[in-house]
């Protein structure tokens, strides 16, 4: 039947060899241990930077607010990444924070007024990684509930950087502390990993119209 759910070794058995290999190994390495937050960005194209940065880093969520900024999908920019991200879409910022601070997150708000590099946070701890608009930062609201702000080493006069390049350097040095620490350390639970193999597998082969990585909260 065509409506009829498939194990997942059903859809395992529908890809080659190579395909199969390839998603076991990635989902294997697949971390939430850090998530990154956009909000508000006006350029959907430093988003969509972001999410494909973020899938290469092994980080499977990134949380978006658009209480200000409505994101429309760049596939363009995005090159077919999202098909293998989990992306949150919220319309009001306090539901995001609500949402990750539910999971257990400490947030981590990236700013221009602090001394805090990012190298001097707890890593160990779960951690939501705020970037703000490219025009004024994250919110004031945003600011005044973190458990932390940071900022990026820098050592040039320019005072900022692009936020999908922030984002960029960002990752890079999470992802130096996990391996540093053993990646393995960091992973999901195997039935987090066999939930989230099974939706790559389906929208794969099925398409993304009926298994969206996109999850709209309003």
């Amino acid at each position: 039947m065509e409506n009829e759910i498939q194990t997942l070794d059903e859809l395992l058995a529908q890809v080659t060899e190579r395909r199969r290999n390839l998603l076991q190994e990635v989902v294997s390495k697949r971390t939430r241990h850090f998530c990154m937050v956009l909000e508000d960005l006006f350029d959907p194209h430093n988003i969509s930077a972001v999410i494909r940065t973020a899938e290469v880093f092994g980080l499977q969520d990134v949380h978006i607010i658009e209480e200000a900024n409505p994101y429309k999908v760049n596939k363009s920019i995005l090159k077919g990444s999202f098909k293998w991200m989990s992306l949150y879409l919220y319309k009001k910022r306090k539901a995001c924070m609500e949402s990750l601070r539910a999971k257990g997150y400490k947030i981590a708000v990236a700013s221009t007024n602090t001394n805090n590099s990012v190298l001097d946070l707890d890593l160990n701890t779960p951690t939501a990684f705020y970037l703000g608009s490219e025009f004024h930062g994250n919110h004031p609201d945003t600011l005044a509930s973190a458990d932390y702000e940071f900022k990026l080493p820098q050592y040039g006069i320019t005072e900022s950087m692009n936020v999908s390049v922030a984002g960029g350097v960002l990752m890079t040095y999470l992802d130096v502390f996990m391996q540093k620490e053993g990646r393995e350390k960091f992973t999901l639970p195997q039935k987090e990993q066999e939930s989230l193999l099974y939706s790559w597998l389906d929208r794969h082969i099925n398409g993304i119209e009926n298994n969206s990585p996109i999850k709209r909260i309003e």
